[in-house]
């Protein structure tokens, strides 16, 4: 009974208001002659409409579909402004004093440093606004804006608000009659594009390593850690500046912190390699002077072979052995151990895997993938922060420093 009460009670609810209202207007249709605006009058409204003006966006091809409003770099978007916003910007743009340029936004993001122009029509009463889609990578402002609005989006085609703006007054909202979208190249070309540099990296690293002995050790024939991680950088770098000219057309700036991470792992393989050198040389020159102290005992035995002791003996046993040991260091091909594989060795000291070592190849892959992520993500090479280049640096000083010693 409860719920038949509610029931009944919205229905005459409901109906009440459309029986008074009919009611209503059936006593104002009574009372209130129509009246029909003369000609005159109705023209004059439409006008007035048209006088508040518009601010849009001219699509390619008129406009005429959703694909017209679909941009990519190297194209030119223009926006069109007419009746009282065409003569507001006029006269924004005519003010002396502070900077009066125009620029475009794309999410409130100020897009600097694109190519522009501006044209009038109807005496002022329209003005057409065109701006070059170009990311300067020269230039940091641009590369900052582009890059901003690219990591911003999830996708790769973007849907955008356009805005424009003049010096420093507010800027204006641009309709459009479609959404507008900016996007940088099909999905399927940017991944493969993606999977493809990876695969040549994997494959030319793979290559390298098994094939040519460019990452060995001259002497000892064994991998060389600095070697391995400047090859890893050079070949990373490389596809990244060749795979964003293919896909957006433009030579992408190197930062200069991605300069100084080529600059630490070269200089971590030639100083490995110094170090190396110096090694080899005192060893040489020991065994140039344990030799000179062998033949006088040898010919100290020869002179006088009753006058020579046992110490004099046990001496000259002492220095045969030491002479061998350090031409086996040496790297006697006939005495050299067989390769134990590429990942063993760079992380191996003498004596097993080592953490100096390690954390050096740890911190190569890891920053490797933050690069390749990066430059998925928004197509430029990415700036490292200077802590992580102060963290490499020290890394790979730290295994310089271990190598010393090391056998």
């Amino acid at each position: 009974m409860r719920y038949s009460a509610i029931i009944i009670t919205a229905a005459l609810l409901a109906c009440f208001p459309q029986v008074f209202a009919q009611e209503t207007t059936v006593e104002t249709s009574v009372a209130t002659p129509v009246s029909v605006p003369p000609p005159d009058a109705a023209r004059g409204q439409a006008q007035q409409e048209s006088q508040k003006g518009e601010l849009f966006i001219v699509g390619k091809n008129e406009g005429r579909n959703k694909e017209d409003f679909v941009f990519k770099m190297g194209e030119r978007v223009h926006i069109k402004a007419t009746g009282d916003v065409a003569r507001r910007l006029k006269i924004e743009l005519e003010k002396t004093g502070a900077s009066r340029t125009f620029f475009l936004l794309f999410d409130g993001i100020k897009m600097a440093n694109l190519p522009s122009a501006i044209s009038q029509f109807d005496n002022g009463n329209t003005l057409r606004f065109s701006f070059y889609l170009e990311r300067n990578p020269a230039l940091k402002e641009s590369r900052e804006a582009w890059d901003m609005v690219f990591k911003s989006k999830d996708e790769y085609v973007m849907p955008i608000e356009v805005g424009i703006g003049i010096g420093n007054e507010l800027p204006l909202v641009v309709q459009s009659t479609y959404p507008f979208f900016v996007y940088l190249a099909p999905a399927s070309e940017i991944l493969a594009a993606v999977s493809g540099s990876l695969l040549f990296l994997f494959v030319a690293y793979y290559l390298i390593v098994n094939k040519t002995n460019m990452l060995k050790d001259k002497d000892t024939g064994y991998y060389s850690l600095g070697k391995s991680q400047m090859a890893f950088w050079g070949l990373m770098v490389a596809l990244a500046f060749v795979g964003i000219w293919i896909l957006t057309g433009t030579m992408e700036y190197i930062p200069q912190q991605v300069l100084i991470l080529l600059g630490i792992s070269g200089a971590t393989g030639l100083s490995a390699v110094l170090i190396g050198n110096s090694k080899k040389s005192g060893a040489e020159d020991e065994v140039t002077k344990l030799r000179q102290e062998e033949q006088d005992l040898k010919t100290l035995k020869e002179r006088n072979p009753d006058g020579f002791s046992s110490d004099n003996e046990s001496q000259l046993t002492t220095l045969s052995q030491k002479i061998k040991e350090l031409s086996h260091q040496l790297g006697n091909q006939a005495q050299r151990r067989q390769s134990r594989g590429f990942w063993q060795e760079i992380c191996d000291d003498g004596n097993g895997v080592s953490f100096h070592r390690l954390q050096v190849v740890i911190w190569t892959l890891i920053l490797g993938m933050v690069f390749v992520g990066s430059v998925a993500d928004g197509m430029s090479i990415p700036e490292f922060p200077e802590t992580l280049l102060i963290l490499m640096g020290i890394s790979n000083l730290t295994y310089l420093g271990f190598k010393i010693p090391e056998k």
